[in-house]
């Protein structure tokens, strides 16, 4: 019996294309517009990392940026987040320049970023307290976001007593406490077990429902994008340059069951296109200088 072919990753049901009808006329709270990085350094030749990127985020739009290794999926993000400079080109956020770090962008780092030597809620607490905000108040707030995550219970818990699933949304409610305009988030869920890494994909679906946030997250993993994303930016590599902007078909809400659906199949086969093309992997030209380091005769293909 034959299966039935996938539809276009292009085709939408009309409740998805009404979805983006109604994305796009929302305001644009992140523009990048002909963004460009090079790399120097001394008796190295110039590297272009990032080249002649644009491309722009309506509020409370999820974004992901997806991309192998080496397209600079990184360093935008650092722009974005103030963190690096670049070379050319603009970043600007509700119409105004980015040119260094801010409270109105949130940031996730893959490594948690925690403070060992502070509490769970000393830690949500420490953005806001470095901001002039009272510790009652700084507090108060704290507890609200712990609340939020599911970690009311661990707020005197310090970071090594912690999961790292329970790190990582400690992170996030930090992130949050500071009240960001967007939530910039950097493979944030790339160091976990298959397990945690699906309850925090869902943990962060629940918050983005319920909080007035734009997010914007970097990742290398094809489910991952499509579960989360309204829209998918593609990078190639060397330089990174967009190699296609994807509207999302799979319906929201999202569940786990839809990953067998033929719009997140027919989306999947076209990320595995734009980043792993079949003449690459057909000439694995990289692999075939690798000596044999086994004299046995058992074949094992």
């Amino acid at each position: 019996m034959s299966s039935s072919p996938l539809p276009s990753y292009l085709e939408q049901s009309p409740e998805v294309a009404a979805r983006f009808a109604r994305i796009q006329q929302r305001p644009i709270t992140l523009t990048v517009q002909n963004l460009s990085k090079t790399f120097t350094a001394p008796n190295t030749p110039p590297r272009l990392t990032l080249d002649n990127i644009s491309f722009h985020v309506h509020h409370r739009e999820f974004l992901c940026v997806l991309g192998p290794s080496g397209c600079g999926k990184s360093t935008l993000i650092r722009i974005i987040a103030g963190l690096e400079q670049a070379s050319s080109g603009s970043v600007l956020l509700y119409n105004k320049p980015v040119q260094s770090p801010g409270p109105e962008r949130g940031m996730v780092f893959q490594n948690y970023s925690l403070f060992p030597w502070l509490t769970v809620k000393e830690n949500v607490m420490f953005g806001r307290t470095i901001a002039g905000i009272p510790d009652f108040l700084a507090e108060a707030e704290a507890r609200q976001w712990l609340s939020l995550v599911g970690l009311a219970d661990y707020e005197n818990a310090y970071p090594h007593q912690l999961s790292g699933g329970m790190k990582q949304r400690v992170a996030i409610a930090r992130a949050l406490a500071n009240k960001p305009r967007i939530l910039l988030m950097d493979e944030p869920f790339a160091a976990l077990d298959a397990q945690t890494r699906a309850q925090m994909q869902d943990y962060l679906l629940e918050l983005w429902r319920k909080v007035d946030l734009t997010i914007l997250f970097i990742t290398h993993d094809f489910d991952e994008a499509i579960y989360l994303s309204d829209r998918i930016l593609v990078l190639s590599a060397n330089p990174g340059r967009i190699a296609e902007i994807i509207q999302n078909p799979v319906p929201r809400p999202r569940n786990r069951q839809q990953f067998t659906s033929p719009p997140f199949l027919a989306t999947y086969n076209r990320l595995q296109e734009l980043i792993h093309p079949v003449s690459l992997l057909q000439n694995p030209s990289n692999l075939s200088n690798i000596p044999r380091l086994t004299h046995t005769t058992d074949q094992v293909e």
